[in-house]
């Protein structure tokens, strides 16, 4: 099932006295912030509220942002974690072959070979390519890298993933016992 929102930041806390915002950006695409005139504050994934967004800039690897309604360093403080969400239809384009982690977290995993690992737990970013991180209960987490070779099939619409595992790597994270 696709994400209907998707977090792209984080309140890390006040910046002066006037209510803008710290925010870590947790998006391939900080420059995004700049160009936002909407969003959604969320603590858990759960909805808070709508804001409307005054202004954005860079500050060295975070964003400064100013909310309506957030007037001064108290209001602005006590936002600190609260998570920064956009719409689905406010979301960069992906390319071909390319998926929002947040669909992808939760997807079964199948091997061609083994039937069901898991479900995706994780997905770590790396400077090569990602790594899927799939958990099954009372199992060893089972890591692979994102590579066509081994990606068959990615639906995350039917939160479904097809791979074929280089042989050895299932063995090194499932061990059987004979």
């Amino acid at each position: 099932m696709l994400n209907k929102y998707f977090v792209i930041g984080v309140i890390t806390g006040a910046h002066g006295i006037d209510g803008r915002l710290r925010v870590k950006p947790l998006t391939d695409e900080p420059a995004r912030f700049l160009d936002l005139k909407t969003c959604r504050l969320m603590k858990q994934g759960k909805f808070l509220r709508e804001c409307e967004v005054e202004e954005a800039g860079r500050h060295n690897n975070l964003i400064l942002l100013r909310l309506n309604g957030v007037d001064n360093r108290d209001q602005a403080q006590a936002l600190t974690n609260l998570e920064i969400a956009v719409e689905r239809g406010a979301a960069i384009e992906l390319g071909p072959d390319s998926w929002f982690i947040a669909d992808l977290i939760g997807c079964e995993v199948y091997d061609v070979e083994r039937a069901l690992l898991g479900t995706v737990k994780d997905i770590l970013q790396q400077p090569h390519h990602d790594l899927y991180v799939v958990q099954k209960a009372q199992e060893k987490d089972l890591l692979f890298p994102a590579l066509k070779t081994i990606l068959l099939s990615v639906q995350p619409e039917k939160g479904r993933i097809d791979v074929k595992l280089p042989d050895g790597l299932y063995e090194i994270y499932r061990e059987t016992t004979e």
